[in-house]
């Protein structure tokens, strides 16, 4: 139940186990059954996991930890590709959204799922994805506008979303985060990328647009 909890879909907090059956009890008994096969080899129990309907049918399941947060962020941005300052910096960041890194609050471990989730972490996730996507002098935000822009010399509002979406993810978003999407890229019209002036502007419209999505509630799964 662990591993499922981990790799599949949030399970209700461990103390609720004994009186809370699995979300999915046939899940649970195939990891079992595999444990037991095996003589308690993770390797084969992981195998079968990994090969299961249930975990490649698993999409957007589980909140993201602090941590899966800011690792995915910072790969989304291309910064810290290697060891260079500034790197503890995200720990700190995954500290304010409520994840010390090799210290938990209890040998428990952390409370996983939506109570990861409050006013205050979502702020500190929200803020620390949406800053880390508006500069564009950050490697992997500059190498989205050139594969957006390498598309061609104008980009209509729906293109933008859809690109967006694709090339942070890719994200999948419910109708209506999609008709905000909509509504914001159709307040600044196609962007052009046929003068150095207008590759800056949608440049900036990208990265505005990357902003959103960073902040949107489907972001926050995995």
């Amino acid at each position: 139940r662990h591993l499922y909890n981990f790799f599949v879909a949030d399970e209700p907090q461990v103390p609720a186990w004994e009186t809370v059956p699995p979300q999915d009890p046939d899940a649970i008994d195939t990891l079992s059954a595999a444990y037991f096969e095996s003589d308690g080899d993770m390797r084969s129990v992981l195998r079968v996991l990994f090969s299961s309907a249930f975990f490649k049918e698993a999409r957007f399941r589980r909140v993201k930890s602090p941590a899966e947060l800011v690792v995915g962020i910072t790969r989304l941005v291309g910064t810290h590709r290697n060891p260079e300052p500034g790197i503890m910096e995200l720990d700190g960041a995954a500290s304010a959204m409520g994840q010390m890194l090799m210290n938990p609050p209890t040998v428990e471990g952390w409370h996983t799922g939506k109570e990861w989730i409050d006013g205050g972490t979502l702020n500190e996730r929200v803020n620390f994805a949406a800053n880390q996507v508006a500069d564009l002098n950050k490697p992997g935000v500059r190498e989205i506008v050139d594969r957006i822009g390498a598309g061609g010399p104008t980009l209509t509002p729906s293109n933008l979303v859809d690109r967006c979406l694709d090339l942070t993810g890719p994200v999948e978003v419910g109708d209506e985060t999609r008709r905000g999407l909509m509504r914001r890229a159709e307040s600044q019209g196609d962007l052009w990328f046929d003068t150095d002036a207008n590759r800056q502007e949608a440049a900036r419209g990208i990265s505005r647009m990357l902003q959103l999505i960073v902040s949107s509630r489907e972001y926050q799964f995995a």
